[in-house]
């Protein structure tokens, strides 16, 4: 059978590096079966969007999806749909010297802001472990000031690849965050993120997007319908 490119990034930092491979929801809930949630820093993510409010470089909504779909592919659909619109599963791997841990990263929306959510593998599985109570991380592997700085320089890669992806042809396209009447996209010409004060603004802004590119969006569907009926037909049993 033909094997599916798997999406994969490699960055290095110092003498630390960090790789970083796609996974399907199926092998992300495998592996999360074994590992324990770490707990978010949120002053820390406040704080990073906070000071780039006022950036008109900033890494906004429609740019990290695109750039994080530029590297890992289409995202998951595996978010609640009223309070995010992407999700990225990633396996982690960091590497320092001859040490090497994995982490689950779930990079996603919520709420308008961009989130990282971390889970430390337990390589020789999660007996005795309750592996739904959030807990601090383990610094031996992988420490809270480790984490932030990862963050930070993930943030700013990210940021730095968008002027450069983001330049390339885009369709118009448009996502929603229902929970806080948050839409934002790509439309004539341009990116675009708003955020509405009344529910009859934001439905009346999503049925004009659906009127002058609705059909783009049909269009897209059925390509990725080809695409997949291809892959299928040309699988080597």
């Amino acid at each position: 059978m033909t094997k599916v490119e798997r999406r994969y990034l490699e960055l290095k930092r110092g003498n630390i590096q960090f790789q970083f491979w796609r996974l399907t929801e199926d092998e992300f809930r495998l592996v999360r079966s074994t590992s324990l949630p770490i707990k978010d820093d949120n002053w820390l993510l406040f704080n990073l969007m906070l000071s780039e409010r006022n950036n008109p470089d900033r890494l906004t909504l429609p740019k990290a999806l695109l750039t994080l779909e530029h590297f890992f592919g289409d995202s998951s659909d595996w978010f609640d749909e009223s309070k995010s619109s992407f999700s990225f599963p990633l396996l982690l791997a960091r590497r320092k010297q001859i040490e090497q841990f994995y982490y689950l990263l779930r990079i996603e929306d919520h709420r308008g802001s961009l989130e990282f959510r971390f889970y430390c593998v337990l390589e020789n599985g999660a007996d005795g472990y309750d592996t739904n109570t959030q807990r601090e991380p383990f610094g031996a592997k992988f420490s809270r000031e480790e984490i932030n700085q990862f963050i930070y320089y993930l943030y700013g890669f990210l940021a730095g690849a968008a002027e450069r992806i983001c330049k390339l042809p885009v369709q118009p396209f448009l996502r929603h965050v229902g929970a806080n009447l948050i839409l934002y996209g790509y439309r004539d010409g341009a990116f675009f993120e708003e955020q509405f004060e009344l529910p009859e603004q934001y439905e009346a802004t999503i049925r004009e997007f659906e009127t002058a590119y609705g059909f783009l969006k049909q269009e897209k569907q059925v390509r990725k319908i080809k695409a997949l009926i291809r892959s299928i037909v040309n699988e080597i049993i």
